[in-house]
C-alpha cells in the first residue's frame, strides 16, 4: 500500500486478520485490546468504549514491560 513511501515512512496497517500487538500489563486470552497511556501499546479493558478496541488477545501475557503478542483484528 504504502511500498514507495521514502525511508522511515513505511509503516504496516493491519486491517484484519491475525496480527502482532504490543501490549503491556495482564492480558488474559480473549481480552479486548484497547489504547494505553503509552503511545503505540495496547492494554486490556474489561469494558471498552465503542470504537476503541483494537483487537481481541489470542494469547496470555503479564509483565510490567512492553511485549508483543498475536491479536484478532477486524472479526470479533
Amino acid at each position: 500500500m504504502n511500498s514507495e513511501m521514502p525511508g522511515d515512512f513505511v509503516v504496516a496497517v493491519a486491517l484484519q486478520g491475525r496480527v502482532p500487538c504490543k501490549v503491556i500489563g495482564k492480558v488474559t486470552k480473549g481480552d479486548m485490546i484497547v489504547a494505553s497511556d503509552v503511545p503505540g501499546v495496547g492494554v486490556a479493558s474489561d469494558n471498552p468504549k465503542l470504537g476503541s478496541v483494537i483487537g481481541k488477545a489470542l494469547e496470555d501475557y503479564d509483565s510490567t514491560e512492553v511485549g508483543t503478542i498475536e491479536v484478532v483484528v477486524g472479526r470479533l
